[in-house]
């Protein structure tokens, strides 16, 4: 999933009827504390430019560095 972009490598999982999408976790640039780390469960809508959560706020596709399945790297920014 390495060429994919961050939005069909999430929805992928999203919609996979055999994956969990509470077992995704996002890593994401978080100015100005460095890295912050969300799960799929936090994920209200995958916009096409940003994650909307449902806490309110809204992460940018371009801040996001890494997508983990479980323990698994499944997404890297290169």
């Amino acid at each position: 999933m390495r060429n994919c972009n961050t939005r069909d490598v999430l929805n992928r999982f999203k919609w996979h009827p055999e994956l969990d999408f509470s077992k995704v976790r996002i890593i994401y640039i978080d100015r100005p504390r460095g890295f912050s780390e969300i799960r799929g469960d936090d994920i209200q809508k995958i916009g096409h430019m940003f994650l909307y959560l449902s806490s309110g706020a809204a992460i940018p596709h371009h801040r996001i560095v890494e997508i983990r399945y479980g323990d698994e790297v499944v997404w890297k920014r290169r």
